[in-house]
């Protein structure tokens, strides 16, 4: 009697050791993949401010002197939900000139993407969706804008379920100084 008492007491005692490990263990699994999740979203989807992250991103893309312009996410590829409010992407400019100058830059849908065509909605009504579409800044020799560009994007719910390229153009004067794209895919809700 006194044998099998112990052996049930043996058996509970493992069967709760057991539970209190599978459960610290998958605690810790979920907290390790929220850690990874957070840190890998936030170099490769839109950006929706300028924080330390973004600003040593493109510090990092202009490792050569001769760069021009660094985007980021650098991949120029976001992913932005339908209904989404206030996300999108950054950008510096670098003026590799000898002198002082003042460039301006506009984002728009790529002209030459058949958005109608493809997307079922009109050039315009991409183009509205951004927030703040140009602006310019004044740079001297060698020197990059000191904060980012934010280019914020707000895709309505009912945006069609499509990729559009925007064309990023910076300007001197009337000449262009750089030009790049930059591609929205819009996902479901």
């Amino acid at each position: 009697m006194l044998l099998f008492s112990m052996e049930k007491r043996g058996a509970i005692e493992m069967s709760i050791g057991t539970i209190v490990i599978i459960v610290l263990s998958m605690s810790m699994l979920i907290m390790g993949m929220i850690l990874i999740k957070n840190i890998f979203s936030g170099t490769t989807g839109a950006v929706d401010s300028i924080n330390r992250g973004v600003i040593d991103e493109i510090n990092d893309l202009f490792t050569d002197k001769n760069s021009k312009l660094a985007i980021a996410p650098s991949t120029r590829k976001i992913q932005i939900e339908q209904g989404t409010l206030d996300l999108g992407f950054a950008f510096s400019v670098r003026n590799v000139n000898n002198e002082e100058k003042r460039f301006s830059y506009s984002v728009a849908v790529d002209p030459d993407f058949s958005i109608q065509t493809k997307c079922g909605i009109a050039t315009r009504e991409a183009d509205d969706w951004i927030l703040v579409p140009s602006g310019s800044m004044n740079l001297g020799p060698g020197a990059k804008s000191e904060l980012p560009e934010l280019v914020t994007i707000s895709v309505p719910i009912g945006a069609p379920l499509c990729t559009i390229p925007f064309v990023v153009s910076v300007k001197d004067g009337a000449t262009t100084y750089v030009e790049t794209k930059v591609e929205l895919t819009i996902l479901a809700e």
